[in-house]
């Protein structure tokens, strides 16, 4: 490894490490819209995004009568190793057989080059999970805002797709953001809002070394907007019980709240859903 993490324990983060190691895998292997990988680490450090550390506690509890010592858990879509350790704090002292699976190679890079130093037996899969087809069966599916970057005619064929790799009884731990649409002019004031309150929040964090790069403001105009787009891309409630009734799965607990989201002067339900195959 090109610098070395320093938290103490195996699933504790090194948030500083994740962001720059994660900003220069980004330059070399991301290739979604808006520059995602390039900025995440950043937005979680400048805590403008701390959403798995305040939702730890609830995905425990949701989890929890589902959680058995030889489980197979996938996580689908992850954006750094967030995710991945909340899992394992959640599992600790059991050790499930753990794999993610993205698109991406950038933040599957990260997550290995973590799990190495970690030692941690977690194996991951660049495929999109649009083209998951069969074989491995898993006891668990993590979806934690995986939704928000599957376009909406994809996502009826996603949860089908993972509710055939669900293992009897398995279950499927699914988190989604809904919000209220908004015309064309909102979503470019909104873009700009992010944009100036994103801006705003980076200088003063130690991503600040990387406004230097020539073409920094442009790529965080790109994410700025790709984030938007994603947040007005949103499914309703509605539309997401659909899916899952569709899939075959059947609910079995849920839980939902309201978030102002940062940068922006709107409120978006948060929904978690634990959903297993009927």
């Amino acid at each position: 490894m090109s610098a070395e993490p320093h938290a103490p324990a195996e699933w504790d983060e090194d948030l500083l490490w994740q962001a720059d190691r994660s900003h220069q895998l980004a330059r070399e292997f991301c290739t979604c819209e808006g520059a995602y990988h390039r900025f995440w680490g950043w937005v979680r450090v400048s805590r403008q995004n701390d959403i798995i550390e305040r939702e730890e506690p609830l995905l425990a509890s949701m989890m929890l009568p589902f959680l058995h010592e030889s489980a197979r858990v996938m996580i689908g879509g992850s954006a750094d190793p967030g995710i991945l350790c909340a899992i394992g704090r959640i599992y600790a002292p059991r050790r499930p057989s753990l794999m993610v699976i993205d698109k991406c190679k950038a933040p599957l890079a990260l997550i290995e080059e973590y799990a190495a130093e970690k030692r941690l037996a977690c194996r991951t899969r660049q495929l999109d999970l649009l083209d998951l087809a069969g074989g491995e069966q898993w006891d668990q599916i993590v979806l934690h805002y995986t939704l928000d970057f599957v376009e909406p005619h994809g996502r009826a064929r996603l949860l089908g797709n993972l509710a055939s790799c669900l293992a009897p009884q398995g279950t499927l731990i699914c988190t989604a953001m809904s919000g209220a649409r908004s015309s064309h002019a909102q979503r470019l004031e909104m873009e700009r809002a992010y944009f100036d309150h994103l801006s705003a929040a980076l200088a003063n964090s130690t991503s600040s070394a990387h406004a230097r790069d020539p073409d920094f403001e442009q790529q965080l105009r790109a994410y700025a907007a790709a984030r938007t787009k994603r947040r007005l891309n949103s499914p309703a409630i509605e539309e997401i019980y659909g899916y899952l009734t569709d899939a075959g799965l059947q609910i079995v607990s849920e839980h939902r709240s309201t978030r102002k989201l940062a940068g922006w002067n709107v409120v978006d339900t948060r929904l978690t859903i634990v959903a297993r195959r009927a």
